[in-house]
């Protein structure tokens, strides 16, 4: 009858078998002393390929190699000897297949400490040893690779930056064979300089904190030459992350950097070249420039020399006619009228050139206002009837209706208009016709001359507005005027944010010019100025006005005491601002006209004099100069109103009693 204990212990062998039976990975069974086998696990099955039944009661030195058959009797002994034996080697499988295998035979003893057989577990290692093998293949040809490569110098570094490996790349660059260099500090492949400024620990402290360095610098060979080298320093880690060294990987480029200095040097030379073919380019536009500005210059002065000769002429001439004449005589009016004719078209061109400099100095200056645009362009026409007449030219305007009020610079707008008409009447021959038309739409206004004249050719379009260009040569020149007027007319347009353009199918075909203007935001309520609404009238218009007339020119004093005499003022006459100060204390005039180049004390001296007193009296000067000198605006406020010499007499009593109070109230 069995006991508990043996039941127990009957139970824990069953267990036990079973376990054994279910590992796959080990051939785990049992030996008799002599080396026969007992027993047989599924794992075995599965390594070695023998079934339990073809197996058991059979020799293990089945498993064994034939040139190994004294191995298994050996293994026996030690173990039985030694309690176990462990060995690695290559076994048989049932088919004869080899696999490699780790063994461990155990011996076990009875409690009495005699032998009772051995327990034998076998684990297959061939996918490990292959492995092994690879690694070590790999790690033997990379040793070869790394010692045959001669373009690198690859070596290694431990932590502290000792050399300790050299291949042969390192020792044909650097020039130290293995045993000359493999154990000293690689700072000896740096220059003193480097060395000096801690250049080698500042690599590794850089490769240990982000894992690589590169650096491209002078190096020196075991001669002390120097080479020029590009270098990265790797850290080598442990799977662990214990820091085993560093890579170090060299190559000599002072070939490439040289090259580099050559192509660098070619590519400077190449850009100076290309620079000074640029300077010599720019050196020969500046003198074709300066060519054509010398021959520009010269041609305007031809022009500008003739324009300025032929009134001059009738002007001369008549004004010597005049004193041998008497009021009646027949040629007295014509000799008058000449002489006014002449200094008109002066004083026109005059302006056109004073216009000009103000636009390339930026100083030309609008006044925009409320105007009626249609008023405007008759006045325009009406100042140009007279020539259009001397021509037998028909001037026909075609005004829209409602064309209605907009803001804008009326003298400048009038100058436009002006200019296009003359223009169109100088270049329409005889009998000819110009025509003017206005239009309006919701944000412009658009006029038109057109004329039925030369006409513009092709190649001159372009160019029409520019300044000092013309069609004709001054040698073959027939219509006079020095080639001003278009290029003004663009800059007022375009200064009231409008634009001009030139249209024409060539010579014979006539041209138009269409000028478009915004229309800017009007007053429901707005109103036209008197004077822009009402004809001059010369008669008594400064009526008992006290006038100081102040000028160093007696020409210029006689001319202008006239007109204003002539228009009702009382004028009291000064050829120094001195003399007039002290005259003004005594007796305070209505306004003061000044020159501004005077003597002494010039205009604005003298206005800051009169302005002085203003604040001492407590009643403001009406001060307004009349001068041959543009002012700047700046300099225009210190008047009232400023004036330019030419001035037509109707202007003058026009702005004197627009400035003068007591005038303007009548």
């Amino acid at each position: 009858m069995m006991t508990p204990d043996s039941h127990r212990s009957r139970i824990r062998a069953e267990e036990l078998a079973l376990l054994v039976d279910a590992v796959q990975e080990y051939a785990i069974f049992l030996l008799g002393t002599d080396g026969t086998i007992r027993s047989w696990n599924s794992g075995a099955a599965r390594i070695m390929g023998y079934d339990e039944e073809e197996v058991v009661g059979r020799n293990f030195s089945i498993f064994y190699l034939p040139e190994d058959a004294q191995k298994p009797q050996r293994e026996l002994e030690v173990a039985a000897a030694e309690g176990r034996v462990e060995d690695e080697g290559w076994r048989l499988r049932k088919d004869g297949s080899r696999f490699w295998a780790n063994t461990v035979i155990t011996a076990l003893r009875n409690p009495d400490g005699t032998l009772h057989g051995f327990a034998k577990v076998t684990r297959d290692m061939t996918a490990k040893l292959l492995a092994q093998e690879d690694l070590r293949q790999s790690a033997e040809i990379f040793q070869l690779l790394v010692s045959s490569v001669r373009d690198y110098a690859i070596f290694m570094l431990d932590p502290e930056g000792n050399v300790k490996t050299w291949n042969n790349g390192a020792q044909r660059i650097k020039g130290y064979r293995p045993e000359e260099i493999i154990g000293r500090h690689f700072s000896a492949f740096y220059t003193e300089e480097d060395v000096a400024s801690n250049k080698p620990a500042r690599e590794l402290e850089i490769a240990r904190e982000h894992g690589s360095v590169e650096d491209e610098g002078w190096r020196v060979r075991k001669d002390g030459s120097r080479f020029w080298a590009n270098v990265i320093l790797t850290a080598v880690h442990d799977s662990s992350g214990r820091l085993r060294g560093f890579a170090k990987v060299t190559r000599d480029i002072t070939e490439r950097k040289k090259a580099e200095e050559v192509n660098l040097a070619l590519l400077e030379q190449r850009e100076a070249r290309v620079q000074a073919e640029e300077e010599r380019r720019r050196a020969e536009n500046s003198y074709r420039e300066a060519q054509e500005a010398n021959r520009a210059k010269d041609e305007f002065l031809m022009t500008l020399s003739h324009e300025l000769r032929t009134p001059m002429t009738a002007v001369l001439g008549w004004s010597r006619l005049l004193l041998t004449m008497k009021p009646d005589d027949p040629l007295f009016r014509e000799a008058v009228a000449g002489i006014a004719n002449g200094a008109q078209l002066q004083a026109r061109l005059i302006d056109d050139i004073l216009d000009v400099s103000r636009v390339v100095s930026g100083k030309l200056r609008l006044s925009p206002e409320t105007i009626d645009i249609g008023r405007v362009i008759l006045n325009a026409a009406d100042a140009v009837s007279t020539t259009a007449q001397a021509k037998d030219i028909t001037i026909t305007t075609s005004l829209a209706p409602q064309l209605g009020l907009m803001v804008a610079d009326p003298t400048r707008l009038q100058q436009v208009i002006w200019n296009l008409l003359s223009n169109a009447v100088k270049f329409t021959p005889k009998k000819g016709n110009v025509l003017v038309t206005a239009r309006r739409t919701a944000s412009q206004i658009q006029i038109e001359v057109t004329d039925n004249g030369e006409g513009i050719e092709p190649r001159f379009l372009p160019h029409v507005f520019e300044p000092f260009r013309q069609a004709e040569t001054p040698s073959t020149r027939v219509h006079g005027g020095l080639g001003l007027g278009l290029s003004i007319v663009r800059y007022i347009a375009e200064a009231h944010g409008g634009r001009v353009t030139a249209h024409s199918e060539g010579r014979g075909s006539g041209s138009t010019f269409t000028v478009s203007l915004p229309i800017r935001a009007v007053a429901a309520d707005a109103a036209l100025p008197n004077d822009l609404a009402d004809t001059f009238r010369y008669g008594n218009r400064l009526r008992d006005l006290e006038v100081v007339l102040v000028d160093d020119d007696q020409a210029s004093r006689k001319i202008v005491s006239a007109v204003l005499s002539a228009a009702g003022a009382n004028v009291t006459v000064f050829e120094s601002a001195s003399a007039a100060l002290d005259a003004i204390e005594r007796r305070h005039p209505d306004i003061i006209i000044t020159d501004i180049a005077m003597p002494e004390i010039d205009g604005y001296a003298f206005a800051r004099a009169l302005r002085k007193g203003d604040r001492q009296r407590g009643s403001p000067t009406k001060i307004v100069a009349l001068s041959a000198f543009p002012a700047a605006m700046e300099e225009r406020g210190t008047f009232d109103a400023y004036l330019s010499k030419p001035i037509d007499p109707y202007h003058l009593v026009d702005e004197i009693a627009r400035a003068a109070p007591r005038a303007s109230a009548r």
